[in-house]
């Protein structure tokens, strides 16, 4: 029985991005008992990650292409291990026009059989991984697995919490993940992105600014970083990588520059020494869209000593300004600063 223990119903896997704790029931007798890991497991398994729980170990015998496990009690336990031959990444679907936002999962069994879970959950954030594998199995290794079954669609995964800086999602009951990639829905929820202009740089005397587009939009929920395909009209318009985000949070996804993104500049110079250098900014932000425009304008000085008088709604930052704000369809407005530079 020992020999053969298969994947069981009751058997539930924590997924990781690369990797994945299985923890898999097993009926323990007394004193030992001996794991028989097939071969595709074996040469997965994460160095010092393969224990019981539900008992005390008193040590452990790796020989022959097999794991003897001594221990202190007997019955109901769980065998638990780390394995690199199952792991998920992410990646969403945003629908500006429906303010449609679809989380999938794509979990990659590489396990060489369909795995039955009783439950999975997705555990999202930055989870180091050491390299190093258990100890080298040599020997007959023998081969489990199960039938593989037709699943409806499968429940969407509940947000779990979040502990130790990483989120979770569990989903109860989910379809056989066969050998492969299995793609799962875990987020589907409303959203409403607001089209965003951006710009981050130093000032210089230029006649224009050039923005970078995206989307700006509040988390529904606690989400996890992956990427997103933008899609306005069911045409993609872009690629985007989305960070980890707390509900609530703002998130913002950048597809590149906007041809119309432009904003024009009249720059008078006020003083212009060698140490000391002045100069009246007026910016024009013209909205040529049918829909409103979130503006950004992150803009940094390189000085010993940067004095900047702003209009109110702009402010100060360590190294410049910031200013937020939103135009309506066709609206423009003026932004007008006057900045001096003591070297």
């Amino acid at each position: 029985m020992a020999a053969m223990l298969g994947l069981a119903l009751g058997q539930q896997a924590f997924v990781y991005a690369g990797f994945a704790e299985v923890h898999e029931p097993v009926e323990l007798p007394g004193g030992s008992w001996t794991w028989f890991p097939d071969e595709a497991l074996a040469g997965s398994l994460v160095d010092g990650s393969v224990h019981l729980l539900g008992v005390e170990e008193t040590r452990r015998l790796w020989r022959g292409g097999a794991v003897t496990f001594f221990y202190k009690g007997a019955g109901s336990a769980q065998l638990a291990y780390l394995t690199r031959n199952l792991g998920y990444s992410l990646y969403y679907d945003l629908d500006v026009d429906r303010g449609r936002l679809v989380g999938w999962s794509k979990i990659d069994n590489r396990m060489e059989r369909a795995l039955k879970l009783e439950r999975l959950t997705f555990v999202a954030g930055e989870v180091p991984l050491r390299a190093g594998q258990a100890p080298v199995m040599e020997g007959k290794l023998m081969a489990r697995g199960l039938a593989a079954d037709v699943a409806a669609e499968a429940p969407a995964p509940v947000y779990a919490g979040s502990g130790g800086g990483v989120f979770r999602y569990v989903l109860d009951r989910p379809p056989t993940l066969e050998p492969g990639v299995n793609e799962l829905p875990f987020l589907k929820t409303d959203v409403k992105p607001v089209y965003t202009w951006r710009f981050q740089g130093s000032f210089a005397q230029v006649p224009k600014l050039s923005f970078v587009r995206g989307y700006t939009l509040t988390a529904p929920a606690e989400l996890a970083g992956g990427l997103v395909n933008v899609r306005v009209d069911g045409v993609l318009v872009g690629q985007a990588f989305l960070r980890d985000a707390a509900r609530g949070s703002r998130v913002q996804v950048w597809l590149g520059a906007d041809p119309e993104g432009k904003a024009t500049r009249k720059i008078e110079v006020l003083k212009d020494e060698r140490k000391e250098k002045a100069y009246r900014v007026r910016t024009v932000l013209k909205n040529p869209r049918g829909e409103p425009v979130r503006v950004e304008l992150d803009e940094s000085f390189s000085a010993r000593q940067v004095v900047l008088k702003l209009p109110s709604g702009a402010k100060r930052t360590p190294s410049g300004y910031r200013l937020e704000l939103t135009l309506k369809p066709g609206e423009t407005r003026t932004f007008d600063y006057t900045v001096t530079l003591r070297y």
